[in-house]
C-alpha cells in the first residue's frame, strides 16, 4: 500500500502479487480496501492494484462528475505504476470507466472484465429502482448524502428475491460509503446513461467480458447481453449464486473468470465469432471473516460449463 503521484494528483493504492499487471476499478461507495478476499485469490496469477478513485477517501480531491476524468486517472495511474497493459476489471460504476479505458487507451487494456456495468440502464426501467432513485436525490437535494448514498446502495445491492448484501457488508464498509455520500451520488449520474456510445464499444479489440449475477434483479440479464452485444469482442457470463456485489459473494469465481480473460487475450477470437454465454457457480468462501456473511444457501459448486451463443444486440 502507499500513494502514487499521477495528473498532478496523488492516488492511495494497495498492490499484492507479481506477474501481469490488473487492475480493480471499484464501484460507487468502495475503495481500494473493500474488495474483500478477490485480491488475495487473484494474487497468484498476476500483480494485483486496487485504488482509491479520486474524490473517495484517502486519494481526495473533489468530486468527480465525469466517466471521462476517472478514465483519464485509471490511465494516469497505470502509467505511473509501470503496469500496462494490464487487465481491467471493474464493477458496477467501475465497469463504466473500465470500459471507456478499453475505448480511450487501448494501448493500456490487454483485456477487460465488466460486473454489470449500468451501460443504457434507462432502458430498462425497474419501478422500485425508480422509486429509489426518487428517494435519493430528495435526500441528495437536502444535502443528506450519507442517507442519500446508504439508500441507494441498499437498493443496487439488493437480490431480487430478498435480502440486500449492504447489510452484510461490513460497518467499516458502509461507513466508507456513508462518508463518500457526495461522489456515490455524482458515480450513479455518470454510470446510469449510454456511456460509452455504442459506436465507441464497437472499436474494442482486447477481450470483453460482461458479467452479471443469478441473483440479480430480471433487468440486468437483457441489458449485460446488450453491452457483449455491443462489443466485438465481447463476452457474457452469468455468475450463480450472487447479484451486484460479486467480489463479496463469489470471489473464488470471479478470481476464475479474470484469470481466463488473461489467458485468452494471449490468442483473441475471431472478432466476428458472436459472443457466448457461460453460467459460473461459486467457488468456496474460504476467509473466515467473510464466510459468515455469506447471502446465499445454496451450496458451493464447481465451475458448469455450459455455453450457449448470445444474440448480438446492438
Amino acid at each position: 500500500m502507499g500513494f502514487i503521484k499521477a495528473r498532478e494528483k496523488t492516488f492511495y493504492y494497495e498492490e499484492l502479487g507479481d506477474g501481469p499487471p490488473i487492475l480493480l476499478i471499484p464501484p460507487a461507495g468502495s475503495t481500494a480496501s473493500t474488495w474483500g478476499i478477490l485480491p488475495r485469490d487473484l494474487a497468484g496469477a498476476g500483480r494485483v492494484i486496487a485504488y482509491d478513485r479520486r474524490g473517495y477517501t484517502r486519494s481526495g480531491g473533489e468530486v468527480v462528475y465525469s466517466a471521462a476524468e476517472h478514465t483519464c486517472d485509471a490511465a494516469a495511474v497505470l502509467e505511473a505504476l509501470n503496469a500496462t497493459p494490464a487487465v481491467v476489471v471493474g464493477t458496477s460504476a467501475g465497469a463504466t470507466i473500465a470500459l471507456d479505458l478499453a475505448v480511450r487507451r487501448p494501448d493500456l487494456v490487454r483485456a477487460v472484465v465488466v460486473h454489470e456495468a449500468a451501460w443504457r440502464a434507462l432502458r430498462h426501467p425497474d419501478a422500485a429502482g425508480l422509486g429509489t432513485l426518487a428517494r435519493m436525490q430528495w435526500l441528495a437535494w437536502r444535502g443528506r448524502y450519507p442517507q442519500a448514498a446508504e439508500t441507494l446502495l441498499r437498493w443496487v445491492y439488493s437480490y431480487r428475491d430478498g435480502g440486500s448484501t449492504w447489510d452484510a457488508f461490513p460497518e467499516a464498509w458502509r461507513q466508507t460509503a456513508r462518508d463518500n455520500g457526495r461522489s456515490v451520488v455524482a458515480d450513479l449520474k455518470n454510470s446510469m446513461g449510454g456511456y460509452p456510445r455504442a459506436q465507441d464499444l464497437a472499436t474494442i479489440t482486447a477481450p470483453a467480458v460482461c458479467t452479471y449475477g443469478s441473483r440479480s434483479r430480471t433487468y440486468m440479464r437483457p441489458l449485460t447481453r446488450s453491452l457483449g452485444g455491443a462489443i466485438p469482442s465481447g463476452s457474457v457470463r452469468e455468475i450463480d449464486g450472487t447479484a451486484h456485489a460479486v467480489a463479496f459473494d463469489a470471489p473464488g469465481i470471479f478470481a476464475q473468470v479474470i484469470a481466463e480473460a488473461m489467458h485468452s487475450s494471449e490468442a483473441r477470437p475471431d472478432a466476428g465469432a458472436p459472443p457466448g454465454e457461460v453460467r459460473c457457480a461459486p467457488a468456496p468462501v474460504a476467509h473466515p471473516g467473510l464466510a459468515a456473511h455469506r447471502p446465499s444457501a445454496k451450496p458451493p459448486q464447481a465451475l458448469v460449463a455450459r455455453r450457449r451463443h448470445v444474440a448480438r444486440t446492438a
